[in-house]
C-alpha cells in the first residue's frame, strides 16, 4: 500500500468512533472494506499511470494542443546582402542546406543557411535569361532544380535545364477546378498539387492530372477561414500551413498562420498584428524544415521569423 492509499484508508477509518470500529471488526467487515478500497485505489493508480505514459491517447491530446514559439528572425529593408526590397516566397532544397528567398522588388534570389547566414544571390531586372520582372514564387524540386515564377515576364524559369512545358488547367471562376487570383502552388509528398486563391479565399487539391481531390476554406475570420489568403507550405506529414493576412474589409486585422491536416481539417493558429516577436504586419511566404520549424517572411517588416513546434 503506497503512502497516498494508506492516508485515504486511515482517513476513512478515523471518521468512525470506537464502537463503530469494534462492530465492524467483530463482523469481519473491516478487512473486507479495507481490501475493497485498496483494490479500487490500486486500479485507479494503474489507470492514471497508463494515461501519464506515452500512450496513443496522450499523443493524440498533445497533437491537438500543439503550438509554436518564436526562435529567431533576420533581414531588413535595403539592397545589401541579406536585405530585401519586398521579401516574397522561400523554399528549402532537399538537403535543407540552402533556403532560397525571393526578393520581389529587388528582382533577385538570395540564398541563406538555416541560421540566416547569407550565402549567395543571383538575378537582376530584365527580360533575358536569368533576369526577372517581379519574381513571385520559388520552388525547389527533389533533384535540387530551382523553379522561379517570373510574373512580370509571364513565364517560369528553371535553373540549369530547359523548362519544357508539360500541361496546364484552370479558368477564371468559383467552380471546382477554377481560380480567382491563384497565389501559391505547392506539391505534397504524394505528388498532389495544392493551390490557393486570394479572391475565393479557398484551397483546392488536385492530383497530377488535374482532378480535384478536395477543397476547403471561405472568406471570414473564424478558424479555417481566410481574408486575402497568401502563400502555403507543407511539412513532412503533409500538414498544410497557410499565411492568412486578415487584411481588407473582410479581415480581422490580426494576421496569422493557420495549420491544417492533409484533409483540410483545422489544427492550430498563431500570430497577431505588430512588429514584435511572433507578430506580423503582412505575412506572405513560409517554409517548413524536416524538424517542423516554420519560417515566415513578412514583406512589410522585411524580415523572416522562425517558429518551432511546442507540445503542451
Amino acid at each position: 500500500m503506497n503512502k497516498y492509499t494508506y492516508t485515504l484508508v486511515s482517513h476513512c477509518l478515523s471518521n468512525l468512533d470506537s464502537n463503530e470500529r469494534y462492530v465492524l471488526q467483530r463482523k469481519g467487515f473491516l478487512m473486507f472494506a479495507i481490501t475493497t478500497l485498496v483494490t479500487s485505489l490500486l486500479a485507479l493508480t494503474i489507470v492514471i499511470s497508463s494515461i501519464d505514459s506515452d500512450s496513443p491517447q496522450k499523443a493524440a491530446a498533445v497533437n491537438e494542443q500543439q503550438t509554436y514559439s518564436f526562435v529567431k528572425k533576420w533581414g531588413s529593408h535595403g539592397t545589401g546582402d541579406g536585405q530585401f526590397q519586398r521579401i516574397h516566397d522561400l523554399d528549402f532544397d532537399p538537403s535543407e542546406k540552402y533556403l532560397y528567398v525571393v526578393d520581389r522588388d529587388g528582382n533577385r534570389i538570395q540564398i541563406f543557411d538555416k541560421n540566416g547566414t547569407f550565402i549567395n544571390k543571383w538575378g537582376s531586372k530584365g527580360t533575358g535569361d536569368g533576369e526577372f520582372t517581379i519574381p513571385y514564387s520559388v520552388d525547389v524540386d527533389s533533384q535540387g532544380n530551382v523553379w522561379v515564377a517570373d510574373r512580370g515576364n509571364h513565364r517560369v524559369q528553371k535553373f540549369d535545364t530547359n523548362g519544357t512545358f508539360v500541361k496546364s488547367w484552370g479558368a477564371l471562376g468559383k467552380g471546382d477546378g477554377q481560380f480567382d487570383l491563384p497565389v501559391s502552388i505547392i506539391m505534397d509528398s504524394k505528388g498532389d498539387l495544392i493551390v490557393n486563391e486570394r479572391e475565393n479565399n479557398r484551397i483546392q487539391k488536385f492530383d497530377k492530372d488535374g482532378n480535384l481531390l478536395l477543397k476547403f476554406g471561405s472568406t471570414g475570420t473564424d478558424d479555417g477561414q481566410f481574408s486575402e489568403i497568401e502563400h502555403m507550405a507543407t511539412d513532412k506529414f503533409d500538414n498544410i500551413f497557410v499565411n492568412d493576412p486578415q487584411s481588407g474589409k473582410t479581415g480581422s486585422g490580426e494576421p496569422r498562420v493557420q495549420k491544417f491536416d492533409s484533409n483540410g481539417n483545422f489544427i492550430t493558429k498563431w500570430g497577431s498584428y505588430g512588429k514584435g516577436d511572433g507578430q506580423f504586419v503582412d505575412p506572405e511566404h513560409l517554409a517548413i524544415d524536416s524538424e517542423g520549424n516554420v519560417y515566415v517572411s513578412d514583406r512589410s517588416s522585411n524580415n523572416i521569423q522562425v517558429f518551432k513546434p511546442v507540445d503542451l
